[in-house]
């Protein structure tokens, strides 16, 4: 059985189950730092799972450099692993709610033990589906490596039936965390980046439209019910330049890429974490248009973007040094200039006017585009 359409339909499942999360976040009573801290658990969680689940994807998309056909018992186990997956966003949010609960913790739990576990017995398929792929017999299933998270789940199992009734959580989060590293520190020799481009704009196309799901229903069918939602409206507008933005420069970026590595891999996916916050941040935006702490928090998520894409152009340049094209467009002083106008945004937002700060934010995008232009004259 081919891979590619299988692996197409994983990579759709996967990105609409990350983009999904954003919406289980709970926005904080008021607009002040206190309860932004106070929602700390929901962020935490929302991290832990956007790192397994891409995490998932990353091994999964290196594993399928190497395959060259599937069977229907690897269809099979993965058909288990993205149901497992799919609960991630619904049982999260129970853990999030209610810490103190053994049912809560219990579930949440098993389905990152389930996800291990499944992931494992699909990689000992593929490997047994494939028996003269010389690629494949470089995988190692009796590192013990590999079933070191799986025994720091049970831990927190046994932990939470004892000491502590959030063992697990925090079980589960140190695995996470181990499971990444692994990741991360593992070499990886990329032969293509046309799939981890489809993944990344299926994640942007998907929080493009859930941004606009989150602007609510006019409450008559007057235009003065319709203008009522001017401020939301205004949010959405500004967000959808700045992930359409984002995407069109990568789109062009990786016109001209010609290798990648895990490096750069890893850097887009903190990139896209932070973006998948966008919707969320819209909506404390909208909610709370003339407040500095909502402006604040959407202006760092947009400073950290553009010093993600610091760290990618780096990334980029490292792992393809004889690429001049690249070189050249390549140009740190953009993200940078974003760096000092939003900054600037903020100051001018917490001292005067608070909605100096997003639409600090558009201006450095309409800066970028324009600047070519304005040189030109």
């Amino acid at each position: 059985m081919d891979t590619t359409r299988f692996e197409t339909f994983m990579d759709a499942v996967l990105a609409i189950i990350i983009t999904v999360l954003v919406l289980k976040l709970t926005q904080p009573e008021t607009a002040t730092w206190g309860a932004i801290l106070n929602l700390n658990m929901r962020y935490i969680t929302y991290l832990t799972c956007f790192i397994i689940i891409f995490n998932t994807w990353y091994n999964d998309h290196n594993l399928f450099q190497m395959v060259d056909k599937i069977n229907n018992s690897v269809v099979l186990v993965y058909g288990g692993l993205i149901f497992i997956i799919s609960l991630v966003p619904y049982f999260a949010t129970w853990v999030a709610l209610y810490p103190d609960s053994i049912p809560s913790q219990v579930m949440f739990g098993m389905l990152f033990l389930f996800t291990n576990v499944l992931y494992t017995a699909s990689t000992y398929l593929i490997v047994n589906a494939n028996p003269y792929n010389e690629k494949l017999k470089k995988v190692n299933l009796k590192d013990y490596r590999r079933y070191i998270p799986i025994l720091i789940i049970l831990i927190g199992f046994l932990v939470t039936y004892t000491v502590y009734v959030p063992g697990i959580y925090v079980s589960c989060i140190l695995a996470t965390f181990y499971w990444f590293v692994l990741s991360v520190i593992a070499k990886s020799e990329i032969e293509s980046s046309e799939r981890f481009e489809a993944l990344f704009d299926a994640i942007v196309a998907i929080i493009l439209t859930v941004i606009v799901l989150e602007i609510p229903m006019a409450a008559g069918g007057s235009w003065e019910a319709l203008f009522d939602l001017k401020l939301e409206f205004v949010a959405y507008i500004i967000s959808f330049i700045v992930c359409f933005n984002y995407w069109n420069y990568n789109n062009n970026l990786f016109g001209i890429v010609n290798r990648i590595d895990g490096k750069v891999i890893w850097s887009i996916g903190a990139s896209m974490f932070v973006l998948s916050l966008i919707p969320y941040l819209s909506t404390f935006v909208a909610e709370n248009f003339y407040s500095f702490v909502a402006q604040a928090c959407y202006g760092i998520d947009f400073i950290v973007i553009a010093l993600l894409s610091i760290v990618t152009s780096n990334a980029l340049k490292n792992v393809d040094p004889a690429n001049i094209a690249l070189l050249m467009v390549l140009d740190n002083h953009y993200y940078l200039s974003t760096v000092l106008v939003v900054g600037i945004g903020m100051i001018i937002g917490y001292f005067v006017y608070p909605p100096a700060v997003i639409f600090s934010c558009l201006l450095s995008i309409l800066l970028i585009w324009f600047w070519p232009h304005i040189k030109k004259l």
